[in-house]
């Protein structure tokens, strides 16, 4: 079996020989606290908490926030009940920089910290958010330690951000006011070399359509009922042909939510939960009238009746590219990051238990080998920003963010070659590798802190930048869960 350690060195294509500056204070910070770090994440990962539910995360994240000085408060974020959102703060005055944290979990996505498939009942870290939520304080708190040191006024906050799976937790604290005196927003996401994020991830609306008709015995009268399932079918077989006739940057996807319980029931109910995005919400919104037609035609042709209601969404990102270059040259006085032997064989063993196969030399980046260079298994180089946006399938609530706060976000760590939303994404979370890229996104978010603190310029930049973007748009209007049902029955207007 080859090595990392000659394949790590054969594979650093985008790395660059770069001075280390790394402010003392954050530095000397992490060295005596980085594993204080990771156990925080490690706690996360081993309760994972579906997104609405996030109340032992969010918890533990205050009660280590406040153990260093930070106010905290928590509370519900709609439509929760449980306290899942946070808000800490340390310090006063301009500017005020917000760090965003996250931590919810996916369903059916339970796996122990093992590179092979060894499932746990219930959620799992699929996506890192329990290094995301411990990095993102860390960073927050190491700012908050230099500043001390160094007499920097200013305001650091920590917002911890409930449901970002559903594109619902950033979108309510938005509407509850929770950014309102905040100057610039950093976040973080796991996965691939540490860069800063120039990806355009999509709009995307998420509801849910639901179908009534009239029980009967499927066998012995079926001409007395009108079955809901029917309808739904219809519904999505409408939506196959309407894919021919929309742009081609937008994607639709759905899953059953109800279908009946006995086949030889006529179903009086069906539920199909749908998916729409583009990079666009203009584009959105326009599909998404037609296929609430679609909706309406399938109800038509069944004999039911149909209701729909809007689950939760969000917008395309506002790149700011101020922020962009002030968080590389930040994120170039940190040392790159270091793994060790046992970390390089985690990694190939989850690898080749993922994928059933030996990893190669260099992984195929699907195209992206531009922005991220040759990539083995463990990156360890920093990328070098292009200088512009490149589309991406996903979407995020940290979008929505983007729309009305100056906001910059990078990504990076975890272990190569897995795919999103899956049980090695949980494995590469819960490893030591995981917990390793926590404390490095830690010490970027903290260098950039205490560069802004010292270049203040740069947040009016910013803000310049966004408000010249943002007067050649349409008024942001957050997409938010409906409060109740919305009849779609022929004849009605939308």
């Amino acid at each position: 079996m080859r090595t990392f350690r000659t394949r790590q060195r054969e594979t650093g294509g985008s790395a660059h020989r770069r001075e280390v500056v790394m402010d003392r204070e954050v530095q000397n910070w992490f060295q005596e606290h980085h594993e204080g770090v990771e156990e925080l994440a490690k706690r996360i990962f081993e309760h994972p908490e579906l997104s609405g539910e996030e109340e032992y995360a969010c918890s533990e994240i205050a009660a280590y926030l406040r153990k260093y000085g930070f106010e905290t408060e928590t509370y519900p974020v709609a439509p929760a009940k449980v306290h899942n959102g946070l808000t800490a703060k340390w310090g006063s005055g301009y500017p005020v920089i917000a760090i965003l944290g996250e931590y919810d979990a996916l369903p059916g996505l339970g796996q122990k910290a093992s590179p092979k498939r060894e499932p746990l009942d219930g959620p799992g870290h699929g996506c890192g958010h329990n290094l995301m939520g411990a990095g993102c304080a860390a960073g927050a708190v190491a700012a908050k330690q230099a500043m001390e040191a160094k007499q920097l006024s200013g305001t650091i906050k920590y917002y911890g951000c409930p449901a970002e799976e559903g594109l619902a937790g950033k979108v309510q604290m938005l509407k509850m006011g929770c950014f309102a005196d905040v100057d610039l927003c950093i976040a973080w996401h796991t996965g691939g070399p540490f860069r800063v994020c120039e990806h355009i991830c999509q709009s995307m609306i998420s509801t849910e359509f639901h179908f009534y008709g009239i029980t009967a015995h499927a066998a012995c009268a079926p001409q007395e009922g009108r079955s809901a399932l029917d309808a739904a079918q219809l519904m999505n077989v409408g939506v196959e042909f309407l894919r021919e006739h929309i742009e081609d940057n937008v994607r639709i996807h759905y899953v059953f939510g109800a279908a009946g319980e006995r086949p030889n029931v006529v179903p009086a109910h069906a539920a199909v939960k749908y998916y729409i995005r583009s990079w666009n919400r203009e584009s959105v919104d326009r599909v998404f009238d037609r296929v609430c037609d679609i909706a309406r035609g399938a109800a038509l042709m069944s004999g039911t009746t149909v209701t729909y209601k809007i689950i939760s969404g969000g917008y395309e990102p506002i790149l700011n590219f101020t922020l962009n270059a002030a968080l590389y040259e930040s994120m170039q006085k940190v040392p790159d990051i270091v793994y060790d032997e046992n970390d390089y064989r985690f990694a190939e063993e989850l690898y080749q238990n993922y994928n059933g196969q030996e990893a190669p030399e260099t992984l195929d980046m699907a195209g992206r080998e531009h922005i991220m260079g040759k990539c083995g298994l463990l990156p360890t180089h920093l990328c070098k920003p292009l200088g512009h946006g490149w589309m991406e399938s996903g979407s995020t609530d940290v979008n929505d963010v983007s729309q009305v706060i100056p906001t910059v976000q990078l990504f990076g760590g975890g272990v190569m070659g897995v795919g999103g939303h899956s049980w090695g994404v949980t494995a590469s979370s819960g490893s030591a590798v995981g917990r390793k890229a926590a404390v490095q996104a830690g010490k970027y978010i903290a260098q950039f802190c205490i560069d802004v603190l010292e270049n203040r310029e740069v947040v009016e930049q910013s803000k310049e930048e966004l408000w010249q973007i943002r007067k050649e748009k349409p008024e942001y209007s957050p997409i938010l869960a409906t409060d109740g049902e919305i009849p779609l029955r022929a004849g009605e207007d939308k």
